[in-house]
């Protein structure tokens, strides 16, 4: 018999490193004045605190974005080439697009609860447990006497679970993945179920997995935040896609081993393009549906 989570708002978010990072994004944007500044150091000067919030802040901004590529790319632009792509092509691949948008948009009509893109949303099962889906997302639920078991039919969850005597398990189309009194999210793509484990104990199978040593990164789009460290580009704009309507093509293959790191505002995808422009040399040219990235 399936119960249904009894849905609760997401609570304010008031971590202060999160509040230091998003002065860093801010800050590094381009577009900041001196009055973003000043008060910039009004909220540094608040309290111990938030100075101590702003250096770790500032010191992981400035170790993003100083790889030996972002160097060479800095001292030498990337050449860019200035031929249209023909109109067929881009028709082709639009439609293509748009036929696997809908094809993706399926797992939503059957699940108890879904996000749309973009979208994210916490809610508590019946058992205590607390879930949030990530963007493009669909869970079921189904819980028994013996056994907590949702079904990940698409995209992204963070399950923080609750004490309780039964198995919590995942079915996200692979091996099942089992947490006991744990913080972990699960994945589910093409190839298995990708899981990352903050607290607890959890295993996936037979195999017993350890704590995800950048946990707090892969997390973090929970907190609005995409956080990259030395990521190719190829992963980072597959990442990206998850995020934004329409698909994200590199016409460069070489391009797509590039190294990116930064810290990027999750409720502004196509910022994150425009700062990949700014900061490595490229040039991103937008169709309906398709971003051709060069």
């Amino acid at each position: 018999m399936t119960e249904r989570p009894a849905m609760t708002p997401r609570p304010p978010h008031n971590d202060l490193c999160d509040d230091a990072l998003d002065w860093q994004v801010v800050l590094h944007s381009g577009n900041a004045g001196a009055d973003d500044h000043e008060r910039y150091q009004r909220w540094c000067a608040s309290s111990p605190a938030h100075a101590r919030a702003a250096r770790e802040a500032e010191a992981l901004w400035g170790d993003l974005g100083q790889t030996q590529a972002a160097r060479t790319l800095h001292t030498k632009p990337l050449s860019r080439s200035r031929r249209r792509w023909p109109r067929a092509l881009a028709a082709s691949i639009m439609m293509a697009t748009i036929a696997c948008t809908g094809w993706q948009q399926a797992p939503m009509w059957f699940s108890d609860y879904h996000t749309a893109m973009n979208q994210r949303q916490t809610f508590t099962l019946a058992d205590g447990t607390r879930v949030t889906l990530n963007g493009n997302s669909a869970l079921s639920v189904s819980f028994s006497d013996t056994r907590r078991e949702v079904v990940l039919q698409a995209g992204e969850a963070l399950f923080d679970t609750a004490s309780d005597p039964r198995p919590f398990v995942v079915d996200a189309g692979g091996e099942p993945v089992e947490g006991r009194h744990a913080l972990f999210s699960v994945r589910r793509q093409a190839s298995g179920a990708e899981v990352v484990l903050t607290r607890g104990e959890a295993q996936l199978g037979e195999r017993q997995l350890s704590l995800t040593p950048d946990a707090e990164a892969r997390t973090a789009w929970q907190r609005g935040k995409l956080i990259f460290n030395g990521k190719p580009l190829g992963q980072v704009l597959a990442e990206l896609e998850r995020y934004r309507h329409g698909r994200i093509f590199i016409s460069d293959a070489r391009l797509a081993g590039l190294e990116v790191s930064g810290v990027f505002d999750l409720d502004q995808p196509d910022a994150l393009l425009r700062t990949l422009e700014q900061r490595y040399g490229l040039t991103v040219t937008y169709l309906p549906l398709l971003a051709v990235v060069r």
